[in-house]
This record gives structure tokens, sequence and C-alpha cells, in this order.
């Protein structure tokens, strides 16, 4: 979030796409809301992101209610989020508290206010009913601000549907035919158990005594020696991912193994573009900046250089097709993507159910 003019999507008269809203989304990482504002779509609606005079994020309504101007290209000015083009100002309950104007007058209309809370350096946004924003129902990813661990991240916007990206991270046999340094064999002949634990879905790989892929075998230091492999995705509705990932030497109890943990959050932009944010961590050469380094260089080119184009590109080929209009073929490794898509389904049903009564 660096406060970028970058062009705002084009919106249609009404959402396109329909999702789950009573629920916590990644808005971004917090400390990159700065001093100045930032423009978001998140949902198909325009959301402006800024702190106050306290320092504490505000998310609020992204149009000016005068003439529908992106708020979040604007400024913050004395604690208040000051609109590009006529300056009116605006505070975090969504009420404005400067007319610049003649008389000064300041109109009664509000800005409509999204929940917005900091925890495990991210900004999670609540974009359904507010009295509903749960701050228990944020998952734990306490590692990420946990001094005992070193983590690498990022954030981009991605062309694709959402579900497409979770779809990407449930099935990680795609690794040995997209990803050519982490290619093993744990992802294809291993071991695999998918299942649902309350709302969240889980995806197993177990692999013992095989060699881990080029990549991960040289981040850990073990290339060429045969390892025991535990690796485990959680799910949380509805597009917020886990990745457990635990190696070591073959007959090591898992709980000992060297543990890498990953998020993987996608929201969505629109039906078409989705904000990916990202990270790793590692608890091992803590503070070692040239392993940062090539530990973020080796992800991040995986991410948008191997994934990124390929998941665009299957999303072009849908011609804004349902997924399941298009009768995909369905594969073993599909069991997790296919729950979470049936357990999002019933979510966002039960959520419009209650809606309509």
């Amino acid at each position: 979030m660096d406060g970028e003019r970058q062009a705002v999507p084009v919106l249609g008269r009404e959402p396109a796409g329909t999702y789950l809203r009573n629920c916590w989304y990644v808005a971004g990482w917090a400390d990159d809301l700065a001093q100045a504002p930032v423009a978001r779509v998140f949902l198909e609606e325009p959301v402006a992101l800024f702190r106050d005079a306290a320092g504490v994020a505000h998310a609020v309504e992204g149009r000016c209610p005068h003439r529908f101007a992106p708020l979040g290209l604007g400024a913050v000015v004395d604690g208040a989020l000051m609109c590009p083009y006529h300056g009116l100002r605006f505070d975090g309950t969504g009420a404005c508290v400067h007319n610049p104007h003649p008389g000064g007058q300041l109109p009664e209309r509000r800005l409509r206010v999204y929940p917005l809370l900091e925890r495990h350096a991210l900004l999670w946004i609540w974009m359904g009913q507010a009295d509903q924003a749960d701050p228990a129902l944020i998952p734990d990813f306490g590692w990420l601000t946990d001094p005992r661990w070193e983590a690498v991240r990022g954030a981009t916007l991605a062309e694709g549907h959402y579900e497409l990206y979770s779809d990407n991270i449930l099935d990680l046999s795609h690794a040995n035919f997209v990803h050519p340094a982490l290619v093993a064999n744990a992802f294809t002949q291993g071991e695999r158990r998918f299942w649902q634990e309350g709302g969240r879905v889980h995806v197993e790989y177990i692999r013992h005594d095989d060699f881990l892929s080029e990549g991960i075998g040289a981040m850990l230091g073990r290339s060429g020696v045969k390892q025991d492999f535990y690796g485990e995705v959680v799910w949380h509705a509805p597009a917020v991912l886990y990745f457990d990932f635990r190696a070591g030497p073959p007959g090591t109890p898992r709980q000992d193994c060297t543990l890498l943990p990953s998020l993987h959050a996608f929201t969505p932009e629109t039906p078409d573009t989705t904000h990916y944010v990202w990270a790793t961590a590692r608890d091992f050469a803590v503070g070692n900046a040239e392993a940062s380094s090539a530990m973020h260089a080796a992800l991040e080119y995986a991410f948008v250089n191997e994934d990124m184009p390929l998941i665009r590109d299957s999303h072009r080929l849908m011609r804004g097709h349902q997924f399941k209009d298009l009768h995909p073929l369905v594969l073993h490794g599909d069991g997790g993507g296919i729950r979470a898509r049936r357990q999002l389904q019933r979510l966002i049903e039960r959520e419009q159910n209650s809606g309509a009564a």
C-alpha cells in the first residue's frame, strides 16, 4: 500500500459477483498503511483506508458523496481523510468534519464505515453487517509477529477469480508441473487426506524417506538428503489459507520437524481480479538478510511468475462462466478444493437466506 495513483477498476451498476460478506478479509499489511491513505476495491465496493491522528486505522466508503471522487487518493489532514477533488474531510466515523467552501456547513450525510482491525501484522476488514464483526473469528497467524520467526512476505493484485487462487493452494500437486524448483514426490505420490473440521477444510500430504524439492531442500540445507515430509493446508472461509510445511530426518516426530508456516490470503476486488497477500516464515537463520532475500525472491517468483499467469489464462478461458457450469473434471487432488467451494456456497446461501428473512 503506497498510495500510488492507479486507476480504479471499472465497476458495474450492481456487483457482478456473489460474495460472503459477514466474514473477515485481509485488506493488506498493517505497516503498509502509513501517512497516506489508500484507495482499494473489495468485493466490488470502493473503500478508503487511512490512519487518524492517533495512528488508528480506519476503513470507510471510498466514494465521496459530493462528486464521487476516490477518497483513498486524497490526503490525511489533522487526522481526517480529505477528498482530492474539493477538499471535504471525513473522520473515522464517516462524518464530514470540515467543509472548506463558503459557509462551511457540514453535510449530515455519512460515509459507510467498515470494521477494520490490526492483528498478526495484517489489516482485517469486515464487509458485511458491522454489528456481526466478531474479532474472535480472525484466524490465528501469531507467528507473523512472533520474534522467534522471520517472515518474508508480499502483496499483489492478481487477475483471476479468487476461488481459482484458493484451489491452487488446496491442490499442491500442481507444483510438479508449474514450479520446476518445487518438484517433489510428496505432492503426487505421497499419502493424501481431505477432511472438514467445523467450517474449515483441511488437506494433508505425507511422504516418508524421500527427497524434498530442489528449492526447499536448498532453503533448508538438505539438498540430496532424504527426509520425512508433512504438509497440511487449512482453508478458512472465504479464502484465507494456512500451509503447515514440515520436514525432518526420517523417523523424526512430526512436531519436531522443521516448520515453514505460510499464509495465503485472497480478497476479491472484482469477479476478475484478486488481492493476494502472502507470507512464509522460518525460525532459523533469523536476522540473516541474505537468506531472507533469497527466500523472498524464490517464493515471489513462484507466485507471481509461475502461478499467477497460469491462473490468469485459465480465468480468461472460462469466458465469464461459473466454475461448475463448465462441468470440470474432478481428480483425486481436488478433494480440498471441492470441499471448500461447497462449504463457501453453503455459507453464502445461509447468509442470503438470513438476510431475506
